[in-house]
């Protein structure tokens, strides 16, 4: 019995310290804490709203543009017009 002891003894101690060692170099836990999530959903928020603003201003501008300028084929048809006259008028 005493000759067990001896041999079991070191060796549920030499276990338990290969399993502390293992333990305490084996890497944390690499999930998200909740700060984190909250800052990337944050993100991400702040990424569509930009995103939503950017588009909106675009469309705008275009509806500004287009009440504003007057399109390609008007100002051909206009550029023909005064040719025309132009023509017309040294007759």
């Amino acid at each position: 019995m005493g000759e067990l002891v001896l041999v079991l003894l070191p060796a549920i101690v030499l276990v338990a310290l290969i399993w502390g060692l293992a333990t305490a170099l084996s890497p944390r836990d690499t999930g998200l804490s909740d700060a984190e999530k909250y800052q990337r959903d944050l993100a991400e928020r702040s990424a569509q709203h930009y995103a939503a603003q950017v588009q909106a201003a675009t469309a705008a501008r275009a509806r500004l543009e287009s009440t504003t300028r007057p399109s390609q084929n008007t100002q051909a048809m206009h550029s023909d017009l005064a040719q025309a006259r132009k023509y017309t008028e040294r007759r």
